[in-house]
């Protein structure tokens, strides 16, 4: 109600808000002009309809009054709603009030407890006022306080339309509300905060013990509900002379120690996923920082067999690697069901695109996939990667692969091959699967195990295509150093085919057959020629035969081997090139002799400075370099060397010997190493 032109008018909403309907109130405005009812101010464009109150009919003149009360009440009432000033240490006090250290008022609680304390802060100021003016004029008013305080009631429900608060209605109770609250002289605001909040009353939990068995009984595997929990616990009250509990006891416990209760009753992974912090990371800067690789059940539907009978609703699996840089399909595999084989698979078609995309093979920085045949898996996905971070057990939302998979299912396969379409996982809304029986009506028309496998290259190639443009700006603007090239070793170690034999080295190389052709490797390693006792197992890359990896038996030595040239006997036959390798086979002799012969000279050297070292002991023979046999003179001597060195014939003896090694021709013969 409100004052409109000097006429006391009832809104249209406060009419039709149980006092009249709107049936009744058109009737009443289309009525004869003696009892139409006035209407005051029009509504519409934002304002409010207003009609007379003296105008309306007597039985809803009455209700109105009844419900609004007078005008003068009215007035009161206006009047009190303007001496209400906000108490800004009351919203501070109820905005920080905890129950139990923990939980907060509610939004509506803290406005309804601090509209109650402007409120009787009001009214002590009315009654403050009134008080001062009895002692000006040096008398006391004869006033009936709890007739007062029934008047004060109704003027503060009055101005719950403008201030919605907890007061009471009643004036005894509103006196008493009052007292409480300025006890002491002080504004008390907690003592309009009700027991239930805060569970002050005599609560039927309270001890630790208590709460220690609802919680552990809340924690049982079986996930029981809360009148279970609540049975379980009574029979503890029966022993302890505890009081029995109800279901919504139990809620309100479980519900305040969720988070102690969850990884129990729920699971880790559960807990994990939904309570624990999340990180929130951003995609890569560039291509090759991060692939992640899954496998995925394809949810469209052929027609196979399975235990020898045909059945038409089997499913290809597919492996992926994207690029997270733009969710790029670096690689795909697809097979029957995800395997170790099929896993390498995709890891090494990935490795083979960057090769037809960017000239050679390039390996991510980092890769992450999930535990499944890690201890399988892992020696070859730290050979494809730098950094391999497989995710914590059971956290997909660290995935990108799982979000990327969903967008494949819905956005892609559903849209390109609707026919076969199996819908998305068993737990989703079944009615936004696709129809069950329409599939099982049209089930003959699925296609086969080879065209199902077409679908599923069809749309990783389409996926690549309309990346590649943003991929590729994104590899070009990549600064050099951040590319990581693969090893041909590393490749042919976690990927490369294998003979199933075992192959000796000859001096001429390893001689292996090869998809049904003999070929013969080799490498200028010189420590390769070191182990000629050993035998090797060899692994190589079908499309690429001039390169393998000999592998010894035991798995501790690794050489790369390179096809071996084959020379031409005649010169004549000599084509481009071949001249260049043959003095390849020369250098790496000449380099092989020089080895040999460098470390016979410095074994020499170590040996003599020892004798040297050691020639002040008394020992006859100590001093003689030749008498442990070890060293010989340039004949390869060692017996008369040692002869003439005891009996002390000096270097000039072994001059002599050296001039009397002249051959039939007159010249010196030696042995020489180049």
């Amino acid at each position: 109600m409100e004052t409109y032109n000097n006429t006391l008018c009832v809104t249209h909403a406060e009419l039709l808000d149980g006092i009249i309907t709107s049936a009744n109130l058109k009737n009443l405005l289309r009525a004869d002009r003696g009892s139409r009812v006035q209407v005051v101010r029009s509504g519409g464009n934002g304002r409010t309809a207003l009609y007379a109150v003296n105008s309306l009919p007597p039985k809803y003149r009455e209700a109105v009054r009844v419900r609004y009360g007078s005008e003068a009440e009215q007035a009161k009432a206006r009047a009190f709603v303007d001496r209400i000033i906000r108490d800004m240490a009351a919203e501070v006090f109820y905005q920080q009030w905890k129950i139990d250290g923990v939980r907060g008022l509610t939004t509506e609680q803290r406005t309804l407890l601090a509209n109650s304390a402007n409120i009787l802060n009001a009214l002590r100021e009315i009654l403050d006022d009134a008080a001062a003016e009895q002692r000006k004029v040096g008398r006391r008013n004869r006033i009936v306080m709890s007739e007062w305080w029934e008047a004060a009631a109704e003027v503060v429900q009055r101005a719950s339309d403008v201030y919605p608060h907890i007061l009471p209605s009643s004036g005894r109770t509103l006196q008493r509300k009052y007292k409480a609250y300025f006890a002491n002289g002080a504004r008390n605001y907690d003592s309009l905060i009700s027991g239930k909040y805060g569970n002050k009353s005599a609560a039927k939990v309270a001890t630790e013990e208590q709460v220690a068995w609802i919680t552990q009984i809340c924690k049982f595997h079986t996930n029981l509900n809360c009148a279970e929990v609540a049975e379980r616990y009574n029979t503890v009250c029966d022993a302890k002379g505890w009081k029995p509990i109800t279901r919504e006891t139990v809620w309100r416990i479980a519900q305040k120690y969720k988070l102690e209760i969850a990884p129990w009753k729920y699971g880790k992974s559960d807990f994990e996923n939904n309570l624990t912090m999340q990180v929130k990371r951003s995609k890569p800067t560039s291509p090759m920082l991060f692939w992640s690789i899954d496998g995925w059940t394809a949810n469209a539907y052929y027609v196979g067999t399975r235990g020898g009978k045909k059945n038409a609703y089997q499913r290809l699996t597919m492996v992926v690697v994207i690029d997270t840089f733009n969710n790029y399909p670096i690689g795909y595999a697809i097979g029957d069901h995800e395997c170790v084989d099929l896993i390498k698979a995709a890891l090494c078609n990935a490795l083979d695109h960057t090769r037809e995309l960017f000239g050679m093979r390039y390996k991510p920085d980092q890769l992450q996939s999930d535990h499944y045949a890690v201890g399988t898996l892992k020696p070859t996905y730290e050979l494809v990667t730098s950094h391999f971070t497989p995710p914590r057990v059971g956290n997909a939302k660290a995935k990108p692969i799982e979000r990327y998979f969903s967008r494949v299912n819905s956005e892609l396969l559903k849209e390109y091959f609707p026919d076969n379409w199996s819908g998305r996982n068993i737990t989703t809304d079944p009615r936004t699967q696709p129809n069950r029986e329409w599939l099982n009506a049209n089930k003959k028309k699925f296609p086969d195990r080879d065209e199902a496998y077409r679908q599923l290259q069809t749309i990783m190639e389409d996926e690549r295509k309309l990346k590649l443009a943003d991929y590729m700006a994104g590899w070009e603007g990549m600064a050099p150093e951040r590319r990581l090239p693969m090893a041909a070793t590393d490749y042919l170690l976690a990927f490369g085919e294998t003979t199933g034999r075992l192959n000796a080295l000859a001096p001429s190389g390893l001689h292996i057959k090869l998809l049904g052709e003999r070929r013969t490797y080799d490498s200028f390693d010189i420590e390769f020629r070191r182990h000629t006792d050993k035998r090797w197992a060899i692994k190589y890359d079908p499309s690429d035969l001039s390169e393998v990896l000999a592998v010894s038996e035991d798995g501790a030595y690794r050489f790369p081997l390179q096809e071996k040239h084959v020379q031409p006997m005649a010169l004549s036959d000599r084509e481009y090139g071949d001249y260049d390798e043959l003095q390849r086979v020369f250098d790496y002799n000449d380099n092989l002799r020089r080895h040999v012969a460098g470390f016979h000279e410095k074994s020499i050297e170590i040996i003599r400075e020892g004798f040297a070292q050691d020639s002040l002991l008394d020992h006859p023979d100590v001093g003689n370099e030749y008498i442990t046999g070890m060293l010989t003179d340039f004949k390869g001597q060692n017996k008369d060397p040692k002869s003439r060195k005891r009996l002390g014939y000096g270097d000039d003896a072994e001059e002599v010997a050296y001039e009397e090694t002249k051959g039939a021709g007159g010249k010196l013969t030696t042995y020489d190493l180049y």
